[in-house]
Parts: structure tokens; C-alpha cells; sequence
């Protein structure tokens, strides 16, 4: 384990240094003039492509992370100077003197759910610093995007990109956005998952930024362990075919902690559809073969947890925040 720590971090020191990333031909060594390459690595090492792209990825947002402070830090004394005032009389300007002080309510709000009632007061104090600190993320954030569009701003450094993956469609899953768009996002998910309710509004986000550039589509992989997750997705096939998948999809992440039958039938009713035709296809258990086959799917194009999305063949593993799936979208339209 050692010996392979050692080899995996001495191949990402060669990548950061310029040379080629992670290309199968790279010859590593050569003996008796026979050459050894990366390919030969992979070759008996099926995880080694996959823990070098992590190394690669983990060094890629580390540069990220330390070059958006410098680049903040830069704009911030440029517009100061333009101002004819310090960095710091800026900052106050713009973001100190709008930070709103946190109400009670909004305290009392954010802690429902998260810390016993009991604990409330306790914790108010800390809760109204805790927001406030979100405030002033945000109005830094929002400030530093607002310069970024001012002044010319050329970011030369590269996220690392994985090897792509041939996503086929049968073409009778639900989708949004345009058939036959530039960039096709395909996204393997479950309903019972909760780091799946967490990336369940990517799919709608996508669309309002996106609108026809792009093509939204979502297969399912309910996980084994998720004992009602499977039968939610023959559901959602079920009102796939009353043209309401979306907005069941919406239903049944807003309360995934209720997934029982009785629920997969009561909100057929919320969502607008056919209780009567939806109650026949559930029974009639006609969709299971649906989801086995996305479940197959997935497995097939190395998908061992969910969410995972594909974007034009590219893998986006977990639940990421919205911005970071929409930068690989972003890179994928200008191809």
C-alpha cells in the first residue's frame, strides 16, 4: 500500500509539472528496451485511472481555492484604487454596512429541525453569527462576481478531465431541455437518498440557466440498501407516462422520508394525475424491469453511488453544489 501511495503521488507530481496528464502511451520506464506505460499501469491496476484522476482533481481545486482569494484580493485593491479609497473603506461600503442584523424568527427558523427545541435559546447567540457570516459570504461572493465582470479576468488554469463514457439512451426516459442539444446531461439517481434530495433541484436549475443549449435526462439507481427506493421509481415510471415525471420527481424528493405505497398513491393526486391509472400500473409492477435495466445501465458505465451525473460522457460523481456541476456544462458548450 505504501509502494502504491508513493507510485500515485510521484505520477501527480509529474502531472502538476506540465507533462502529460494521465495519457495511456506515457512510457514510465523502459527495460531491456521494452517500454512500460501508464497504460500497462491501468492494465493491472483496474482503480489506478480513477485514484490519479482524484489526485489530479484534488490538486486542480486546491490552485482554485488559493488563485480566487488572489484574484478577489487583486480586484478589491484595483477598484479601491479607482475609488480614491482603501481596500478596507471598500469593503465596509459594499459589504459590512449591508450586512442585516439576524432576527429572532430567522434564528429560531434555521435551528427547527437541527437543534432540539429545548437547545434553542442556548444556541440563539451563536445561530445570528452563524447567518450573519452567510450574509457576508454571500454580499462577498456577489461583490467579487460584479468586479470579475467589470475588469478582464483570465483564469488559465484547467480543471483535470476524465476519461469520457459512451452514456447510451433507450429514448423513453423523461428528460427536459432540447432532444439532439449540444450537451447532454444524464443524471443516475434514487428518490430515498438523501445526498440525492440534496442535488434534486440540479435537473431544474439546469434547465432555467440552459434552457434548449442543453439536454437533461434522468435515469434511475435506487440503491440496494434504500428498501423503498425501487418502488418510488416504478412510481415515477408510472407518471412518466401521464406526462407528470417531473413533477412527481419534485413530490417524492420534498418528502422522502415517506415513501410507503399509501404515499406513492396519495401524492398522484397532489401532482394533478390519474389515481385510477396510476393505481393499475403500480399493481401491475409492469415498470420494475425499467428501473433494473437504468440499474444495469449504471453499472455498466461504473456507477457505484448516487447521484451521479454524466455530462456529455463526463462523470460527476455525489452530490456537488450546483456551481461546480455547472462548470463542466460550461466547458462542455464551448467543445
Amino acid at each position: 500500500m505504501k509502494k502504491l501511495f508513493m507510485l500515485l503521488t510521484m505520477a501527480t507530481l509529474v502531472a502538476s509539472c506540465g507533462l502529460k496528464k494521465n495519457s495511456d502511451k506515457e512510457v514510465l520506464a523502459v527495460i531491456d528496451g521494452e517500454k512500460i506505460t501508464l497504460g500497462d499501469l491501468k492494465a493491472k491496476n483496474e482503480n489506478l485511472g480513477e485514484q490519479l484522476f482524484r489526485l489530479e482533481e484534488n490538486i486542480y481545486k486546491v490552485k482554485e481555492y488559493y488563485l480566487n482569494e488572489v484574484i478577489e484580493s487583486k480586484l478589491i485593491e484595483i477598484e479601491a484604487k479607482k475609488r480614491n479609497i482603501k481596500p478596507e473603506e471598500l469593503l465596509g461600503q459594499e459589504i459590512t454596512s449591508k450586512i442585516r442584523p439576524v432576527t429572532d424568527q430567522e434564528a429560531v427558523a434555521f435551528a427547527k429541525g437541527k437543534i432540539p427545541d429545548n437547545k434553542v435559546a442556548e444556541y440563539k447567540d451563536r445561530i445570528k453569527m452563524y447567518l450573519a457570516k452567510q450574509q457576508e459570504g454571500e454580499l462577498r461572493k456577489n461583490f467579487a462576481d460584479s468586479l470579475k465582470s467589470k475588469y478582464k479576468v483570465d483564469i488559465k488554469i484547467k480543471r483535470p478531465k476524465k476519461a469520457k463514457t459512451n452514456v447510451k439512451l433507450s429514448g423513453d426516459e423523461p428528460f427536459k431541455g432540447k432532444d439532439g442539444a449540444k450537451v447532454t446531461i444524464v443524471e443516475f439517481s434514487e428518490f430515498q437518498c438523501p445526498f440525492c434530495k440534496r442535488a434534486s433541484t440540479h435537473g431544474a436549475s439546469i434547465i432555467k440557466d440552459y434552457g434548449d443549449k442543453v439536454k437533461y435526462v434522468f435515469k434511475h439507481f435506487p440503491l440496494s440498501f434504500h428498501e423503498k427506493a425501487h418502488k418510488a421509481s416504478e412510481a415515477a415510471i408510472c407518471m412518466h407516462e401521464q406526462g407528470k415525471f417531473f413533477e412527481y420527481h419534485d413530490k417524492l424528493f420534498q418528502n422522502n422520508e415517506a415513501l410507503d405505497e399509501v404515499d406513492l398513491k396519495k401524492y398522484v393526486v397532489e401532482v394533478g394525475g390519474d389515481q385510477a391509472k396510476f393505481d393499475e400500473c403500480l399493481k401491475s409492477g409492469r415498470n420494475k424491469a425499467k428501473v433494473d435495466r437504468d440499474m444495469a445501465d449504471a453499472q455498466k458505465y461504473g456507477v457505484s453511488g448516487a447521484p451521479t451525473f454524466f455530462v456529455n460522457g463526463e462523470a460527476v460523481v455525489g452530490a456537488v453544489p450546483y456551481e461546480e456541476l455547472k462548470k463542466v456544462i460550461d466547458e462542455a458548450l464551448k467543445e
